[in-house]
């Protein structure tokens, strides 16, 4: 799991809605590094927990992606 910003509501007035920061897995890190061009991720951190367990695009939690990389 990485803590991501990402790109989200350019219309919005907040920078928060704009860039939200999210949980994403490792795996839709990758895929997003591969879209190039089209890449959603503005900048990636460790992950933090306190921004949720589960991935923001699809859904798998913390734990089942630890379990899947055992």
């Amino acid at each position: 799991m990485k803590t991501c910003t990402v790109f989200g509501d350019m219309q919005s007035d907040s920078a928060a809605e704009q860039y939200p920061t999210v949980t994403l897995c490792n795996e839709c890190v990758e895929q997003d590094a591969l879209a190039e061009e089209d890449n959603q991720i503005v900048s990636q951190g460790a992950y933090d927990e306190s921004f949720g367990d589960s991935c923001e695009w699809c859904g798998i939690t913390s734990a089942e992606e630890e379990g899947a990389a055992q």
